[in-house]
């Protein structure tokens, strides 16, 4: 299991470092298999706005910006990113920067005109990022912050060996408990208020495989704005988890496994047909996953099925 080291302490925060927090981890039978930081070494990289942007009148890919880092002057940058435009807040690597690979920004000349930085691309920080071009940030992104701490790149990655007897540690909140029992911290919660039904619709759901699965439970949401982003945040600690974004629905359903231990899948209604099974994959049984791969299961692999085959592993 992969955690980003700032999601567990925001559940339980141990006066412990991140080397004396893995030792304490593995002493406990929770061993720890590696601890990566969640981005490569860099500074002098702050949060800009570009203010204004020209064509560089001696190349046709390139762009001449005037941005402003917040020390109330603005600053020109030759750029060539082809998303750069006025308005937008990204990365600026000021003179004096050192970037991954030891990359060191100097004040310099593009084709004959002063370039006084380097405005940057998630790649070019070691962030990942799936946009061609310059790393786009939030509107309310503080000008002049470090860009370190507005990504919260100081982070550490853990990967823990989990035996099959500790189960309970399979999420955040597990691993939390644990971590507060070792050293009497104090353990956070989040409020999770229950929500009324307000649709009588149902959907049938058949467990048809009862000594692996006891209870299966679901309910009918209408009306989702499937078109919706998925927050930064969560994007984040989805990513620092080994886990792609893929929607709002189904990052949600991720979140919540990864944090709570509560298993979770969201299906299309339109597409279900004949209600929900709960059963053990039969012979020759393929499942399509969100990542376009398809995957043969195993017959003795429970999975959540309807009657055109298996909709997920569960």
């Amino acid at each position: 299991m992969q955690f980003s080291e700032q999601w567990l302490r925001s559940w339980v925060n141990p006066a412990l470092t991140t080397d004396e927090l893995s030792y304490l981890l593995t002493m406990a039978g929770l061993e720890v298999e590696e601890v990566n930081p969640a981005a490569p070494a860099f500074s002098g990289v702050v949060i800009a706005e570009v203010k204004d942007v020209v064509k560089h009148e001696n190349a046709d890919r390139l762009r001449v910006t005037q941005v402003d880092v917040g020390t109330g002057e603005l600053v020109q940058i030759v750029c060539g990113a082809p998303n750069v435009e006025p308005g937008i807040k990204v990365p600026c690597a000021l003179p004096g920067a050192i970037l991954p690979g030891d990359f060191k920004i100097k004040p310099t000349k593009m084709r004959g005109v002063a370039s006084n930085g380097m405005l940057c691309s998630g790649k070019e920080l070691g962030v990942p990022d799936d946009v061609d071009g310059l790393l786009v940030l939030p509107a309310d992104a503080p000008v002049g912050s470090s860009i370190r701490d507005y990504l919260g790149l100081d982070d550490q990655l853990f990967t823990l060996k989990i035996t099959p007897n500790r189960a309970d540690c399979l999420s955040i909140r597990g691993i939390a408990r644990e971590v507060a029992a070792l050293t009497g911290s104090e353990l956070s919660s989040v409020e999770i208020r229950p929500v009324a039904a307000t649709l009588a619709d149902v959907f049938p759901v058949s467990i048809q495989a009862p000594q692996a699965c006891g209870r299966y439970v679901g309910r009918i949401v209408r009306n989702i704005n499937a078109a919706a982003s998925t927050p930064d945040w969560m994007k984040q600690r989805l990513e620092r988890s080994g886990i792609r974004s893929i929607s709002a629905v189904v990052d949600i359903t991720n979140y919540v496994l990864l944090e709570q231990g509560q298993p979770m899948h969201a299906f299309d209604l339109a597409k279900l047909h004949g209600g929900i099974q709960v059963r053990m994959a039969k012979s020759g049984e393929t499942l399509a996953c969100l990542n376009e791969k398809t995957v043969k299961l195993a017959e003795n692999t429970l999975v959540i099925a309807d009657e055109t085959g298996p909709l997920a592993i569960a």
